[in-house]
């Protein structure tokens, strides 16, 4: 593949993996926890006659949230390898990042069309999700750029 780049955020790449990573980490963080409220939390109600949790959640969108949560949770694990491979320069490092960031950057597009079609147009969301994309992939060019990097120096 010919998309490297040699600078990030006008720093050198090793720097600009890091700051791609840090910047992953909190925003895919804060897509972990909302995730994770969405699915356990929202839409539980308490039957005070029988005393039973009940949920009128629909099984498939609980699915595509606990899918969600994974996919994102992979990623976040994923971001601190590329954090660790500032220092300890192995090419197998980002590795995971490029594989989880490019598992999110299909499995949001999916859940774009998800959304649209199930929920309807919601356009705080969509815009969320197609801002995302521009930022997943941008992040993830910079991430195979470090690679690469990484692969010619120690190749």
């Amino acid at each position: 593949m010919k998309c490297t780049i040699r600078k990030c955020c006008c720093c050198e790449l090793r720097w600009g993996a890091l700051t791609i990573a840090l910047i992953d980490m909190i925003v895919v963080a804060a897509v972990v926890l909302e995730t994770k409220y969405l699915a356990y939390y929202e839409d539980w109600c308490m039957d005070h006659n029988n005393e039973v949790l009940e949920s009128s959640y629909n099984t498939l969108a609980y699915y595509i949230w606990i899918i969600t949560l994974f996919v994102h949770f992979a990623h976040l694990m994923s971001c601190v390898l590329v954090i660790a491979s500032v220092w300890v320069q192995t090419e197998k490092l980002p590795l995971a990042y490029l594989i989880t960031g490019a598992i999110r950057i299909i499995y949001d597009f999916i859940f774009f069309i998800y959304v649209c079609v199930a929920i309807g147009a919601v356009i705080l969301t969509l815009f969320l999700i197609v801002g995302g994309f521009g930022v997943a992939i941008y992040f993830w060019v910079v991430a195979y750029s470090w690679f690469k990097m990484i692969r010619s120096a120690t190749g």
